[in-house]
């Protein structure tokens, strides 16, 4: 377990599933989270797919934890783990009620402890909307620079949304 001064960062568990799932149903949210179009995806769906994945060296996934109570929080991960380049990429998600807390800052923060320190990365990547000022705040005060703009780059409910590009290499970090 990696903890932060806010948060934990553990592995997921099937029993977490049902609260993370919320985030997948929050369609508008969701959309502009990834990369693919969304689908509407049961539970059960979602368990299966848990319970048959594998386990992707280029990936490392967490839950969001609070240290003060332990409720769930969301969810964060390291992926496109580059292990000869020694770089990769960060992502987080918290449910509506956990944002705007500074739970996403210092998940930023313990998430590139683990992947400067314990995983010996160099570079950190993170990519975002420009329309996420939330993620965009987290990343800043995290330490990340702002390397680029990649216009119109996701589509998102829609119509196309530029995306932000963000990196921090392992020196500058403290």
């Amino acid at each position: 377990m990696l903890r932060g001064d806010r948060v934990l960062l553990r592995a997921t568990t099937k029993e977490d599933l049902p609260v993370l799932h919320r985030m997948h149903d929050e369609v508008e949210t969701a959309v502009g989270a990834s990369d693919t179009p969304w689908v509407p995806r049961s539970l059960d769906q979602v368990i299966a797919r848990y319970e048959k994945q594998e386990p992707d060296p280029a990936v490392v996934e967490f839950a969001v934890e609070s240290v003060s109570g332990g409720d769930l929080l969301g969810s964060a991960v390291l992926w496109g783990i580059d292990s000869y380049n020694r770089n990769g990429h960060l992502g987080i998600s918290l449910l509506a009620e956990a944002r705007g807390r500074g739970y996403g800052t210092d998940a930023l923060r313990v998430l590139c402890d683990y992947a400067f320190r314990i995983r010996g990365l160099h570079r950190l990547g993170l990519e975002t909307l420009v329309t996420n000022t939330a993620m965009i705040a987290s990343a800043e005060k995290a330490g990340f620079r702002r390397e680029g703009t990649l216009r119109g780059h996701a589509w998102v409910a829609g119509a196309f949304v530029d995306e932000a590009l963000f990196g921090l290499l392992a020196a500058d970090f403290s």
